[in-house]
């Protein structure tokens, strides 16, 4: 009965936790967005995290939303998906997340949904609960092409004559040192 009137008193159905990484630059000012969808297909409005006067997401730091019911809209089962994305205001947004949970109150059934990657300005993400696929089974192809792209851009490789190993060169290093790796 006590814990009815717990959940009663936060006007709440759902708790968003959000892990940052703890990796150079991983905090962000940025605008950040989530919709949940449930495995009915519903889904809910879009969801703005922001803790009024906090300092949300910052480098290695865990921060925890409240979402009302008026915004969880026809949101009735367990959450099985996300959507999550960010703007580039402010003066350090770029983001790099580890993991969100989004758990019931009255049920305490935790969704889980590994991120481990850097949250691009504007892109719309959507993962799955646990975020595991196959590729020709993925929901979300162009999402999967895209950060394909980006990391043939950051590791280039090369074999400079047949039959030796393939030498890689990490491009963020050699831009940033403004060296050439040979």
């Amino acid at each position: 009965m006590a814990e009815k009137s717990l959940c009663r008193n936060l006007k709440s159905d759902i708790l968003i936790y959000v892990a940052t990484g703890d990796k150079k630059n991983a905090g962000t000012d940025a605008n950040v967005a989530i919709i949940l969808h449930d495995e009915a297909g519903n889904f809910t409005e879009k969801i703005v995290l922001d803790r009024f006067l906090r300092n949300d997401f910052e480098r290695g730091h865990h921060d925890m939303f409240k979402v009302s019911r008026s915004k969880l809209g026809s949101l009735v089962g367990k959450v099985v998906k996300i959507e999550l994305w960010r703007d580039d205001a402010g003066l350090a947004s770029d983001w790099f997340v580890d993991r969100i949970v989004v758990e019931h109150i009255s049920t305490k059934h935790q969704s889980v949904f590994p991120m481990l990657r850097w949250i691009k300005a504007g892109f719309h993400y959507k993962i799955k609960h646990f975020d595991t696929s196959l590729p020709q089974c993925d929901e979300h192809p162009e999402q999967r092409e895209m950060e394909l792209k980006d990391k043939k851009k950051l590791y280039q490789f090369a074999q400079k004559a047949p039959g030796m190993p393939i030498q890689v060169r990490l491009w963020l290093f050699t831009h940033l040192s403004g060296g050439e790796c040979k």
